[in-house]
């Protein structure tokens, strides 16, 4: 029965008369009729204490036979209640019956829903009656053991927190409080998925719109965990309010009846609008399903919620209804949405209707890319019937675009495939890319100006040298494209209006690189730094010119001569290609060509230029992977005039050429591919997720970020150390072998910077200096370093 305003006043003499006025007018009969006056009494006791510097209080019951009573009472927020579902999901709660009730709308006085809806701290402030409150209350088992005033700690700081972001009142920290909520759930539920594909129950949703103000749903399916918070999740994404809800689950069977509003507080009647809500919202909980398979779990809810209003907008959007309630699909759909903000901006979002038709599963090997051996004639094709340059460009870079996305699918979809497969793959197509558009660009220049000519009237010549990692078959995700244009004779060219050869193939140059279009600074973005002069010289090198920069006597930097290592011809005239690696084999490999002293200081200044302290830089801080591929190089050059088989441009065969030498130890070489395997590997993950080929410092180890990328490598929950902690350790451990290697071989000076190590450093370099091993002890808990 109702109280009166009297009895409330009676029972509640220390509550502020106007809070009971609004409890009574604000709160409907249901709530009076569900609660006993003791619990409404202590309702207002919590409710009472709400401040915006306090704006929760949480009441817990002993647990008795492992059910738990736990009520939340606060202010009212958008999306409150699914945030309160997902933190006992995530405590390991499982909620079996509730009641939840929010604050009337009051037509007068009443402030919107909380204050991200546009309204000001210092309101809230002045009269902090006027805002809407919540009265959850939840009954449910737990999951798992644990001492109940511990989990009773941790669940009042979990809602604390996300209270207090709440509270903000910004959309960045409604937006963290959600992402961390949702992971908090997922690492819960994680060990309880099995390995298998998990069955989808139906879910019945009947609509109610017969009386009140609200649009009552009625929801009818098997319970599974975290059912509520799926379900209630799938609304807020799709801006729909909860007003009140009711839980009951009996035996395994939901049956919860839940009130909402749109986002204006209207009552939900457009039978076309309420049948597009129930269709999103049942997706999205199916989609929820599959979150432990994504390294960023909110990111790929997100973007599920846009493509699904996305496809919902379309015409006839049945066609793919069946794809995103498939099982497979979801699966495979989670890890794509949640690996990276390039991929879905620029090819997801845009490209569904190609990407959703090849997530069916597919028996035996499943590759979105086609075989590679195909790459030239399917490219060809495509340019087929272009009626000028600017349209074989526009071609060219559409099938690059393409090509791209699908092997960066098949990477991430199969984890069979690791680096190698990745290099490999875009290696290819990165050289069949250059080629074409070298061959058309010159092609139109012909048409222009005529052929180049040499002294000797022969046509000339000029080849395509892949330098970096485009020469060294390693290309990774957003690599840029390293490369050289090396022309035979001076000479001029023979049309009606003639340049001379040097003229023409600088223009050639510069138009096959406008022509090879980067969709961001850095991805497969041609990169002519490594030419003679760099960038001061000219676009495209002779050979002449050539001979001089790099051989005896010649300008070049030490560097610059370590980096002809790693050339490769890759196009343009193959007698041409076949002499420059012929000539480079004799100026490298068989003098001693570099100055380790003048190595030392690039490195170090490389260190000094490109890292910060405090951070983890995985190309430049010591032990990463430029003291691989430097250290290896190296030690190529050194040993190349006797070891012929040591004149590779590939990392990993120089690497069994030099074991095979003697001069690695087998152990070692395996450690060491190990160690580049895993970096690369990072690096590819980094790129990924951030879209980007610059920024390659790790982000802090206790962050979101750290998890997102461990779980990118393919780290899992269900270990006792966890995705972030095993990446830690694999890092420290790479990293140190590769600074023990450098350290065996060049002498503790050629590592940049100040000493640094870690305790794998300890277990795996031959000797560390007694300082630096007391700072390491010492960093890690040891009160006596030296007796440690």
């Amino acid at each position: 029965m109702k109280p009166t305003l009297e009895s409330l006043k009676a029972a509640c003499p220390d509550a502020d008369p106007r809070l009971l006025e609004e409890h009574l007018s604000r709160l409907s009969d249901r709530y009076f009729e569900r609660f006993s006056e003791n619990e409404i009494r202590e309702h207002l006791a919590g409710l009472s204490s709400l401040s915006a510097e306090h704006p929760v209080a949480l009441r817990l019951q002993e647990p008795r036979h492992r059910q738990a009573e736990v009520t939340v009472l606060g202010f009212d927020y958008l999306g409150v209640f699914s945030l309160m579902t997902g933190i006992l999901a995530g405590m390991g709660l499982n909620i079996s019956s509730g009641d939840v009730f929010t604050y009337r709308r009051a037509e007068e006085k009443s402030v919107p829903r909380g204050w991200q809806r546009g309204q000001s701290r210092s309101r809230h402030k002045r009269d902090p009656l006027s805002r809407r409150r919540i009265v959850n209350h939840f009954s449910g088992s737990w999951t798992r053991d644990f001492r109940f005033e511990a989990w009773a700690a941790e669940l009042e700081q979990r809602i604390s927190t996300v209270f207090a972001l709440l509270e903000r009142g910004d959309s960045r920290s409604a937006e963290k409080a959600r992402h961390q909520v949702n992971e908090q759930v997922v690492r819960e539920l994680e060990p309880l998925r099995s390995a298998t594909t998990p069955a989808l129950y139906p879910v019945l949703i009947e609509v109610d719109n017969r009386s009140g103000e609200t649009t009552r749903l009625k929801i009818v399916s098997e319970d599974t965990p975290a059912f509520l918070y799926s379900l209630t999740q799938a609304f807020s994404l799709h801006g729909i309010a909860i007003e009140h809800v009711r839980i009951r689950t009996v035996e395994g069977q939901v049956a919860d009846e839940i009130d909402v509003v749109d986002a204006k507080g209207r009552r939900i009647e457009d039978p076309e609008a309420l049948s597009r809500i129930k269709l999103s919202v049942l997706l999205t909980k199916q989609f929820s399903h599959f979150l432990g398979q994504a390294p960023d779990r909110y990111s790929a809810l997100l973007r599920f919620k846009h493509l699904v209003q996305d496809i919902l907008d379309l015409p006839a959007p049945e066609r793919w209804l069946e794809t995103l309630s498939n099982p497979h699909a979801l699966r495979e759909l989670a890890l794509l949405l949640g690996t990276s903000d390039f991929l879905w901006e620029d090819f997801i979002r845009l490209h569904y209707e190609t990407l959703l038709p090849m997530l069916q599963p597919i028996v035996g090997e499943k590759r979105f890319s086609l075989p590679e051996e195909t790459l030239a004639a399917r490219l060809e094709e495509t340019l087929r019937g272009a009626a000028d340059l600017e349209e074989k460009r526009n071609r060219l870079n559409a099938f690059k675009d393409q090509e791209i996305f699908q092997i960066d699918l098949d990477h991430i979809l199969d984890p069979r495939k690791n680096f190698r497969f990745l290099a490999d793959r875009l290696t290819r197509l990165a050289e069949t890319v250059v080629r074409t558009a070298t061959e058309f660009c010159y092609a139109d220049l012909v048409q222009r100006y005529g052929r180049p000519r040499t002294a000797a009237d022969r046509e000339g010549e000029y080849a395509i040298l892949g330098l970096g990692k485009l020469g060294g078959a390693a290309l990774g995700y957003a690599s840029d494209i390293e490369c050289l244009l090396v022309y035979g004779d001076h000479g001029t060219t023979d049309g009606e209006e003639p340049i001379t050869n040097a003229e023409f193939f600088n223009r050639l140059v510069q138009s096959m690189v406008q022509s090879i279009r980067a969709k961001r600074e850095g991805i497969f973005q041609v990169d002519l730094r490594l030419r003679p002069h760099g960038n001061s010289g000219p676009l495209a090198c002779s050979l002449e010119s050539f001979c001089q920069y790099y051989g005896p006597g010649g300008p070049a930097h030490s560097y610059e001569r370590l980096a002809l290592v790693r050339m490769r011809s890759i196009g343009g005239s193959r007698a041409l290609g076949a002499r420059l690696e012929r000539i480079r084999d004799e100026m490298i490999y068989g003098r001693r060509s570099i100055d380790l002293e003048e190595l030392r200081q690039l490195r170090a200044k490389q260190f000094r230029e490109k890292t910060e302290k405090g951070r983890r830089n995985a190309k430049f801080s010591p032990g990463g992977l430029v003291d691989v591929e430097y250290n290896v190089q190296i030690l190529q050059v050194l040993h190349g005039s006797e070891h012929p088989r040591l004149r590779t441009p590939e990392l990993h065969l120089a690497l069994a050429a030099l074991s095979d030498a003697g001069v690695l130890r087998p152990e070692e070489t395996g450690e060491l591919l190990d160690a580049y395997g895993f970096l690369r590997h990072l690096i590819n993950a980094m790129r990924m997720l951030r879209g980007s080929a610059q920024d390659l410092f790790l982000p802090p180890s206790d962050s979101l970020e750290f998890s997102h990328l461990a779980r990118r490598m393919g780290y899992r929950e269900g270990t006792p150390l966890g995705p972030a902690r095993q990446l830690d350790i694999d890092y420290e451990t790479h990293t140190a072998v590769v600074r023990a290697f450098a350290e065996r071989y060049f002498g503790r000076d050629f590592l940049p910077g100040p000493a640094a190590g870690t305790v794998a450093d300890l277990v795996l370099a031959d000797s560390v200096p007694e300082e630096l091993a007391g700072q390491v002890l010492e960093r890690v808990g040891f009160q006596n370093p030296r007796r440690a």
